[in-house]
């Protein structure tokens, strides 16, 4: 898990980089146009089957799209350690749609932990003193937002379809959606950055991969603290390649998440 956290950290730290000279919403078309050339040839090799329910396919589709725009955007436009945080706390979004779409039940204590992380989230985002709100941050809080919902929609996809079909046809289906909004801020992609955003893509498949295999090794519990690391991974790489200090509000909030994080995890 640790590693999962160290590559999702630098898949984001090699996009910061590369929109430097692209628009983020043509960096999420890139990106989501390799993943869809691997995952589509996956799927031929299997066989492809029709998705199933495809109201909740097209919902996910859509919240999924406005996730990776959002995200890719506020990467862009605020600290690196900030956006890494609120992303990390669609945790608690998930728990509070889980209770609220899938009917699941939650303890009264974890409740507690939502609103811990609820608060911290918003110590994160409001505005200091020296200026109003900031885009990036808010966008950063869009992509948690929508993410969960994502995330909420293809747990209920898992009932009637196989995991692949799922992530080859959403990953088709963002690529086309997310086309409309980068051809306004499109330019001739020069080939170091073509090769920034394949690295991070590669880094982002890796991460959830190796996620993936440290839940297959050992408890929910024991993995899901370590991959809160990333927080700290992101904090040092925003600082060592472009010279980001965490606030006291990022600092607070950081302590707030993760508090309410862990506690989840221990009670998983």
């Amino acid at each position: 898990m640790l590693a999962s956290a160290f590559l999702f950290s630098a898949h984001l730290l090699i996009l910061k980089h590369a929109s430097l000279s692209l628009h983020p919403f043509q960096i999420a078309f890139l990106r989501n146009t390799m993943a869809s050339v691997v995952l589509g040839g996956m799927l031929l090799w299997v066989g492809p089957s029709m998705i199933r329910n495809g109201r909740t396919f097209a919902l996910r589709c859509v919240l999924g799209t406005g996730a990776g725009l959002a995200l890719y955007y506020a990467n862009a436009n605020a600290p690196l350690a900030a956006v890494t945080l609120i992303f990390h706390a669609r945790i608690f979004l998930l728990l509070a749609l889980a209770s609220l779409v899938l009917k699941e039940q939650i303890s009264p204590p974890r409740w507690l932990a939502i609103i811990m992380g609820f608060t911290g989230i918003i110590i994160v985002i409001m505005p200091d003193r020296t200026g109003g709100w900031s885009m990036g941050l808010l966008a950063a809080t869009a992509a948690a937002a929508l993410s969960s919902g994502s995330q909420i929609a293809v747990k209920a996809l898992t009932r009637d379809n196989a995991p692949l079909t799922i992530a080859a046809f959403s990953q088709l289906a963002i690529t086309a959606l997310s086309a409309p909004m980068a051809i306004p801020v499109w330019l001739a992609p020069p080939l170091p950055a073509m090769a920034l955003i394949g690295t991070a893509a590669a880094f982002s498949a890796m991460a959830a991969l190796a996620a993936a295999k440290a839940f297959s090794l050992t408890q929910a519990s024991v993995v899901s603290p370590m991959d809160n690391t990333g927080i700290v991974l992101s904090a040092a790489l925003g600082f060592v390649f472009f010279g980001e200090v965490p606030g006291p509000g990022i600092v607070i909030g950081a302590i707030l998440v993760l508090g309410g994080a862990f506690y989840v995890a221990q009670k998983t």
